[in-house]
């Protein structure tokens, strides 16, 4: 075993030598390259051992980053850990896990790993030419971006480029011819669908090339500002502890930001984009949320979870308002409920009509007040007879047929009292 044969046998492993791999999404992030570099530790790295910053984008199309990295990290790891330890810490960050023997997210276990380097080392057999043919790290290498990637390289998005005929054909040339973001700039100012739009989106793509120290700073605060409008909406925090925005979050912020969308107008975008979750809502939308349900439980009604979704982002969004969906429901209880109308459609809920009904019932049956509602069907019935209104004799005698009448102590005293009548009608009792 040597360092040669060991940074050979894991290129084997990550890539197959390939410096244009790129691999899944994980988490929010991906690796890079022929070592398999997460996008995370791309930017500290190469300015640690290539002595400039790079982007992960910069850094697939550069083998000489690529190298210079992983010998750095790689043989740091080799002189703290040794072979085995170096091989773990470079998968899984943890140098004393080698022998562990746990399942890994979308790939082997750690040891599984480490004994696959080791046995691959091995085989090594030294030489640049054996090490270029068999792992294919000299051949042409294309970087394997997704087309969100390559448009963010020339500062625009995918959805942007699929927009317009003209910018799709222009953005698939300088894909295949490996442009510039300077030529694709310069050609981009030069065609029709530049001249045709907004001052701001111009501002916004050329900034982007030109400037972007300034471009991104001014998206971190428009990630953070659109942040706060998800959270006030209902759609909570979408922005990690590191830093990572959801997709949503990167959309709602490009169009602040290049198509000068008023932060009314993105809060509207968002809230239309409300989702349940853990059985409720959340922000404004879990506000409506929960004074829709109080109004339909106090009024006896019953709704599926995508009508008070369906509601709740209407209101946030600005599609609908509160009391429009409150009236809603109260048109449907008077329309159950017919003898109680006028009350209901007059603000009065139907759980304060029914008092009579439950003060009664948890009486007979003996239980608490507050586990009776409209819901018990009893009172239900009792609301909603197509006779009109029960009166309470009848409400009342309708309950002792209930057979949780029969286990209450006003069931047994109540028999012991017709027990000793029937007694002294015979004469057996005095």
């Amino acid at each position: 075993m040597n360092f040669e044969a060991f940074l050979w046998a894991l290129t084997q492993q990550e890539s197959g030598g390939n410096y244009g791999a790129v691999g899944v999404w994980v988490k929010g992030d991906r690796a890079y390259g022929r070592y398999q570099v997460m996008g995370a530790n791309v930017g500290p790295w190469t300015a640690q051992y290539y002595g400039k910053r790079l982007t992960p984008q910069q850094f697939l199309t550069n083998r000489a980053a690529q190298d210079a990295v992983v010998r750095g990290v790689l043989g740091g790891y080799v002189k703290q850990y040794g072979y085995r330890g170096a091989a773990s810490a470079w998968y899984s960050g943890k140098p004393g896990n080698h022998m562990s023997t746990a399942p890994q997210t979308g790939g082997p276990s750690i040891k599984e790993y480490v004994d696959s380097v080791l046995d691959r080392a091995a085989t090594y057999k030294g030489g640049a030419s054996y090490s270029g043919a068999a792992s294919g790290g000299t051949a042409p290498v294309t970087p394997k971006l997704d087309r969100d990637e390559l448009a963010a390289q020339y500062g625009l998005s995918s959805a942007l480029i699929n927009s317009s005929g003209e910018l799709k054909k222009l953005f698939e040339q300088a894909v295949s011819g490996s442009w510039t973001a300077a030529k694709f700039q310069a050609s981009l100012k030069n065609s029709k669908w530049w001249k045709t739009q907004s001052d701001t989106l111009r501002k916004y793509i050329t900034l982007r090339v030109t400037d972007p120290a300034t471009w991104k700073q001014q998206r971190t605060a428009a990630l953070v500002a659109m942040n706060q409008l998800a959270v006030q909406v209902g759609l909570g925090n979408q922005l990690s502890k590191t830093g990572t925005a959801s997709k949503l979050l990167i959309s709602a912020a490009y169009y602040s930001q290049a198509l000068g969308w008023s932060q009314e107008r993105v809060k509207n975008w968002l809230g239309a984009r409300v989702g349940v979750s853990d059985g409720g809502m959340q922000g404004e939308a879990g506000d409506a949320w929960d004074k829709l349900h109080e109004v339909a439980y106090l009024n006896g009604m019953v709704y599926s979870s995508a009508w008070y979704k369906n509601a709740a982002t209407a209101v946030v969004s600005g599609r609908g308002t509160l009391s429009t969906y409150e009236d809603q429901i109260r048109r449907a209880a008077a329309a159950h409920y017919s003898a109680y109308s006028q009350q209901v459609l007059a603000g009065m809920n139907l759980l304060d009509l029914a008092a009579p009904y439950i003060k009664s019932a948890a009486s007979i049956l003996e239980m608490p007040e507050t586990d009776m509602d409209l819901f018990n069907p009893h009172v239900r019935r009792a609301m909603g007879s197509p006779r009109g209104v029960t009166p309470l004799w009848q409400f009342e005698n309708d309950l002792r047929s209930d057979p949780l009448w029969k286990k209450t102590n006003n069931a047994r005293e109540s028999m012991m009292t017709v027990a000793r009548q029937v007694a002294k009608d015979f004469g057996l009792a005095y």
